[in-house]
């Protein structure tokens, strides 16, 4: 996918009442390896996150490099005042008009509506900007906060993936959730955002 060509810019920053969409340099190696750090954040991901500061420098390029080849768009989830990144969220997995979100955030920041700001855009940008019809989310069971903010945004649950995420490090394989949001279901609530 031509991201810079749909999107009419290269990589969008977009500031909203609490953090700003940017994104990631090579500076926010050491934010991404310190709330990585903490198991609570990656506790239902498919990796425990980058190992060193070295690791979280090649991971950032490593996304930065799928924009440019236009297979992900991950956005670092930066604090508006301190702009220091405390999570990331994306959109990956592009078929046709369907894509995959998945995001992250600092335990420090969880439970202040940050991740319904940063998903109120990500979603904008998939429906009106990438033309996606549908966007879909797998994520664990046990995850009920994800779930959760699922259904805030009108995610339907559609199924149940018996062994179907197997993580890179432990090699366990776990039952996960299906959700998805179509176009048609899709209300983008009222921000207060601002474009850079």
């Amino acid at each position: 996918m031509n991201f810079t060509e749909l999107l009419g810019m290269s990589f969008p920053t977009i500031q909203t009442e609490q953090i700003r969409l940017r994104k990631l340099k090579r500076d926010d190696a050491s934010s991404l390896y310190n709330y990585y750090s903490n198991e609570n954040v990656y506790r239902y991901l498919d990796w425990n996150g980058p190992e060193s500061i070295e690791r979280s420098i090649e991971v950032i390029h490593f996304w930065n490099e799928g924009f440019e080849k236009g297979w992900i768009i991950r956005f670092a989830i930066a604090d508006k005042m301190s702009d220091e990144v405390i999570g990331t969220i994306f959109l990956s997995e592009f078929e046709g008009k369907r894509a995959e979100i998945g995001y992250e955030l600092s335990e420090k920041y969880w439970h202040k509506g940050i991740m319904s700001e940063a998903m109120n855009e990500v979603l904008a940008i998939g429906f009106n900007q990438l033309g996606l019809v549908r966007i879909q989310a797998i994520v664990a069971e046990e995850n009920i906060a994800s779930r959760k903010l699922l259904t805030k945004f009108n995610f339907k649950e559609e199924g149940y993936l018996r062994q179907y995420e197997c993580h890179s490090v432990t090699g366990e394989c776990r039952d996960m959730l299906i959700f998805s949001l179509l176009r048609k279901g899709y209300n983008v609530e009222k921000a207060d955002r601002r474009v850079l």
